[in-house]
């Protein structure tokens, strides 16, 4: 069993889920018995996000609240929060409230035989192009690094933070996540899957869709893919 985590959170225009799911956390992670800490990383949101996390870190001593200055993109996210995370293990999910953060306990077991313990979904729960969009790409990176993971964008992983350490991720993008699994893989960690729910959005939207974003994740992608 782990002594100590890390759980961080992405968040951008979050301001409705993330107080949910940050008092979520502490209440599976304070009768756990773990040294652990919070962090909130608020990725130049436009919305309430931001007085909502002050609050939480004001009110919850081991809650932090890193604001960025300008928006960095989900890689520039992942990268600031791995960077803020001190402990032995790193826990992340999403601030929009799709995973239910209190199943992290689900992975925590795993910790110590594995490095990488990942969130796998039966049955994504958005709208039809969402789907579509996910099953394409990872059919994509599935033929053109490797099958890795069942559905590599379950963005519900507890890492060993000497894994994360020992890797460079070069992605600002969408593909970050999966340029991390990729060369976590090819690092040797020792990798298991575990079941977790997945639920409707109930406020904002993706922002997988977008087309800007989306052209960002090919022009990462097919960078990375030049340098492997």
């Amino acid at each position: 069993m782990i002594k100590e985590i890390s759980v961080f959170l992405p968040a951008y225009n979050d301001g409705k889920t993330i107080g949910k799911l940050v008092l979520d956390a502490i209440s599976v992670l304070d009768p756990s018995g773990l040294d652990y800490e919070i962090i909130i990383i608020d990725d130049c949101s436009r919305d309430e996000t931001g007085e909502v996390a002050q609050k939480l870190a004001e009110d919850h001593p081991r809650v932090q609240w890193v604001r960025h200055t300008e928006n960095r993109d989900y890689g520039g996210v992942l990268k600031s929060g791995f960077a803020h995370a001190t402990k032995a293990w790193v826990f992340y999910t999403d601030g929009d409230g799709q995973y239910d953060i209190k199943e992290m306990t689900r992975l925590l077991p795993y910790a110590g035989e594995y490095d990488l313990i990942n969130g796998c979904i039966l049955k994504r729960q958005d709208s039809f192009f969402r789907v579509l969009a996910s099953k394409i790409y990872q059919l994509c990176l599935d033929g053109l690094f490797g099958k890795t993971l069942t559905y590599i964008n379950c963005d519900f992983r507890l890492i060993r933070k000497e894994a994360i350490d020992r890797i460079k991720i070069d992605s600002n993008s969408g593909f970050a996540p999966a340029e991390m699994v990729i060369r976590l893989v090819r690092s040797g960690v020792k990798v298991k899957e575990v079941l977790v729910g997945h639920f409707p959005r109930q406020y904002g939207r993706s922002q997988f869709l977008n087309s800007k974003k989306m052209l960002n994740i090919f022009r990462d992608m097919v960078t990375f893919l030049a340098r492997k």
